[in-house]
């Protein structure tokens, strides 16, 4: 299909990628991994996403930064013995097709659909949708609908790197309850406060948190709005980005991942509707 004249296709190194700009913002977009790179709104001309500079953007690998999405399953939560099936699902590695888009007053906004949704690990029938707003604030939804006659139970999330300016004057606010901590033998803990990142980090906040902020030398900088989610992932390498290919060593200090996501198992009945979004809104 011809796309709305505020975005544009674009081809590098065999990837290709749509290109949106209008008065609100402008971003970028990678057909591989169905992938949102980039999101500069026109409020402050920042990016609010961060990309390794050492992301392959070739098809080789996921693109490491930007938005990559997770399905049917998160981390290596597939039931077989880690390195058995891809890591975050066969979403993120897979070609995906511009279905629609269109503009209004608001801004642009998307369809993008993958290659298939059936692989080892996941023999279920159902359809995914990915919708991209582009305005003032970027609203990602992850769609997935039940097409088959049984239901199936799957995991999700919007693993979003969002850029900061260091990560020692970061803090996010907003965040309530415990969390899972991965490093700790997933010990039960509660969120801190003032909660800022001083070390390798890696948790899964149990609680549906809808809203989080990104402060920034304690101005506000970014919210992160979730809807559908169950709970919320917090990520950063550290000093371990070191021994991360795709990253820079000192990566870390320019980048959070703050995700939206289902991490619990959610359960689809034939005919059902599940969406999963994640709202950013520059502040």
């Amino acid at each position: 299909m011809s796309p709305v004249p505020s975005i544009s296709i674009s081809e590098s190194n065999g990837l290709s990628f749509l290109n949106v700009n209008n008065e609100f913002a402008s971003a970028k977009i990678s057909l591989f991994g169905g992938h949102v790179l980039s999101f500069v709104p026109a409020l402050d001309g920042k990016d609010r996403l961060w990309v390794s500079p050492h992301a392959y953007l070739n098809g080789e690998r996921p693109i490491r930064g930007g938005i990559p999405i997770c399905w049917p399953w998160f981390a290596n939560d597939h039931g077989k013995e880690a390195g058995e099936l891809p890591s975050h699902g066969f979403l993120r590695t897979q070609v995906w097709q511009l279905t629609e888009s269109s503009e209004d007053e608001s801004g642009t906004t998307l369809a993008l659909t993958p290659s298939f949704t059936r692989a080892e690990g996941f023999e279920h029938d159902c359809n995914v949708v990915l919708r991209v707003h582009v305005g003032a604030r970027l609203r990602v939804a992850l769609e997935t609908e039940n097409t088959g006659v049984a239901p199936f139970s799957f995991n999700t999330a919007l693993h979003t790197y969002f850029h900061v300016d260091h990560i020692k004057h970061t803090e996010l606010v907003g965040i309530t309850g415990e969390y899972k901590d991965k490093l700790d033998d997933w010990a039960v803990k509660p969120t801190p406060v003032p909660y800022t990142i001083d070390a390798e980090t890696d948790r899964i906040h149990l609680s549906a948190v809808k809203q989080a902020t990104i402060s920034v030398d304690s101005t506000e900088f970014t919210d992160v709005i979730s809807e559908g989610n169950d709970s919320l992932v917090v990520w950063n390498p550290w000093q371990g980005a070191a021994s991360i290919s795709d990253m820079d060593p000192f990566g870390y200090k320019h980048m959070l991942c703050v995700e939206s996501s289902v991490t619990k198992g959610l359960k689809l009945e034939p005919g059902e509707k599940f969406e999963l979004a994640q709202i950013i809104v520059p502040k």
